[in-house]
C-alpha cells in the first residue's frame, strides 16, 4: 500500500505559518500593552510630585501661580493620554488574541483531520497486511493438501 500522505498537508503548513505569525502579533501587542502601562505609571508619578510640590509651597505671586498650575494641566493631560494610549493598546491586543485563537483553532481542526486520516491509513495498512498473510496461509495450505 502507499505511503501515508495528508491531502491539506500544504493547507496545514500555511495554517500553522499564520499561527506563528498571530501568535507574534500577540507578543507585540502585549509589550506594546506593558510598555503603554509603564508610561502611565510614569505619568502618575510626575502629576504626583508635582501636586507634592504644589502643597509645599506657601504664597506665591500670581504668575508662578499660573505657571504651576499649567504644569499641573500639562501634566494631567499626559495622564489622560497615558490612560487612552493604554486602553488602545489593550484593545489591539484583544483583537490580536482573538486572531491567535482562531489561527490556533484552524490548526488545530487540520491537525485532528490528519491525525484520522492517518489512523484510518494505518487501520487499511492493517486489513491489507491481515489480508496477505490469510493469502500466504491459505496458498501454502492448499499446496500442501495436493
Amino acid at each position: 500500500m502507499k505511503r501515508y500522505a495528508f491531502r491539506l498537508a500544504s493547507v496545514l503548513r500555511v495554517r500553522r505559518v499564520q499561527e506563528d505569525l498571530a501568535k507574534a502579533d500577540l507578543v507585540a501587542a502585549n509589550v506594546r500593552v506593558l510598555d503603554a502601562r509603564a508610561v502611565l505609571e510614569e505619568r502618575i508619578d510626575h502629576y504626583d510630585s508635582l501636586l507634592e510640590e504644589e502643597d509645599g509651597l506657601g504664597a506665591v505671586s500670581l504668575e508662578v501661580a499660573l505657571a504651576r498650575r499649567q504644569r499641573l494641566n500639562l501634566a494631567a493631560a499626559g495622564v489622560v493620554r497615558a490612560v487612552q494610549s493604554r486602553h488602545a493598546a489593550e484593545t489591539r491586543a484583544e483583537e490580536a488574541r482573538v486572531r491567535y485563537l482562531d489561527a490556533a483553532r484552524a490548526v488545530s481542526v487540520l491537525e485532528r483531520l490528519d491525525q484520522r486520516r492517518r489512523e484510518e491509513h494505518r487501520v487499511e495498512v492493517d486489513r491489507e497486511e491481515t489480508r496477505a498473510v490469510d493469502d500466504l496461509v491459505v496458498g501454502r495450505y492448499g499446496r500442501g493438501a495436493a
